[in-house]
């Protein structure tokens, strides 16, 4: 079990992931389109949607995506909202509409605009680390963690599914041991991360002594 200190510090780093994720600022993953594509800004979770939105759609959309970073939810749930209706084949509005809404905290309707988003994509990585988020943040540890599981099935190399699935066990599911293993495969992909490796070093001095 980590000590009290690192507990401390990554419960912080993790609070400021999870404001990122769901309060959506500048930098947040949130699902992007253009004429042909629907994406989420992680690049290992793109995938593909061909359609073709009309140039009145598509300015609804941005207006909804500068609503999200502005945090007017109200105005952004309410554009997410309509295009569900319009376009409810898509499955980037509904993770959109997700956000906004966890954003809100009304995590019953967030989580059923999650899984109606994985009906439409069951291949978004970033849509599973959202709902993985949403099932942590209400405690239900297991739900995150299979969910976080299925997320890396369709990509192995997700890096916030991977960081997060590490967090999860070692602070919340009490398996540093097993939380060691994502840790190292997210270092793969991020060997950069100092916080990680930080991290990594705790869990195996405890391991050793």
């Amino acid at each position: 079990m980590a000590s009290q200190p690192q507990q401390l510090t990554k419960i912080t780093v993790t609070a400021c992931l999870i404001s990122m994720l769901y309060a959506c600022g500048t930098s947040a993953p949130i699902v992007k389109v253009d004429t042909a594509t629907i994406a989420t800004g992680n690049k290992d979770s793109i995938t593909s949607e061909p359609i073709s939105l009309d140039p009145k759609t598509e300015h609804e959309f941005n207006l909804g995506l500068k609503a999200m970073v502005e945090r007017n939810y109200d105005e952004a749930e309410e554009i997410f909202s309509k295009m569900t209706q319009a376009y409810p084949y898509l499955s980037g509005p509904f993770a959109n509409l997700g956000t906004v809404l966890a954003a809100k905290k009304d995590y019953a309707n967030a989580e059923l605009a999650f899984k109606h988003a994985l009906r439409q994509n069951p291949k978004n990585a970033e849509t599973y680390n959202h709902l993985g988020l949403l099932y942590r943040q209400t405690s239900r540890f297991q739900k995150a963690l299979q969910t976080y599981k299925q997320g890396l099935m369709f990509a192995p190399k997700a890096t916030n599914l991977l960081r997060n699935t590490g967090i999860l066990l070692e602070l919340y599911l009490n398996s540093p041991g097993t939380a060691l293993e994502y840790y190292q495969r997210y270092l793969e992909q991020k060997p950069e991360d100092k916080q990680v490796q930080l991290w990594v070093s705790l869990i195996k001095q405890q391991a050793g002594s």
